[in-house]
């Protein structure tokens, strides 16, 4: 079996957000937050299984198909580091359509700042195709981010 090589790549996006780190902090730790935003495009991708066990050693789990191309996706994810309201790191392995697509290594680091946090999330990527998927990984990322924003300035956001 020949094997394709490796491609690996890194990017940061930081943000300051006018909300407490707390309620920033629960959009990772809180399973029913964490729903309303880590999943796909709504119209175009239908949840099949999720799961969270948020705790040092914890798994998460969120799997589901795009509807038109029946493409799968499954993050599987163990936490390493939880400093609640200050610091998150996680690693997670992403597979399409049953193949390990890449292996991820994230943190998110929260600074209370008066009214505002500053928030800078990291993603250390290996991407098995050989592939530079780092664009593509950040766009998703930060439409993650636009919609957690949103959230926040709705203040709707599960607790």
């Amino acid at each position: 079996m020949k094997s394709l090589p490796s491609f690996h790549g890194t990017f940061t996006i930081k943000r300051v957000w006018t909300a407490t780190p707390q309620r920033i902090f629960s959009a990772w730790a809180d399973p029913a937050f964490k729903a309303q935003w880590f999943r796909g495009p709504p119209e175009q991708w239908t949840e099949v299984r999720r799961s969270m066990d948020f705790r040092v050693g914890g798994l998460e789990v969120a799997e589901g198909r795009f509807n038109v191309s029946e493409m799968t996706t499954l993050f599987e994810a163990r936490y390493h580091v939880i400093e609640p309201c200050r610091r998150l790191v996680y690693a997670y392995d992403l597979h399409l359509s049953g193949e390990l697509h890449s292996v991820t290594l994230s943190s998110l680091d929260l600074e209370s700042d008066g009214d505002r946090t500053r928030v800078s999330y990291t993603e250390q990527i290996v991407f098995m195709d050989g592939q530079d998927g780092i664009e593509m990984r950040r766009t998703g990322t930060e439409w993650h981010f636009e919609t957690i924003e949103n959230m926040l300035k709705q203040n709707n956001v599960h607790q």
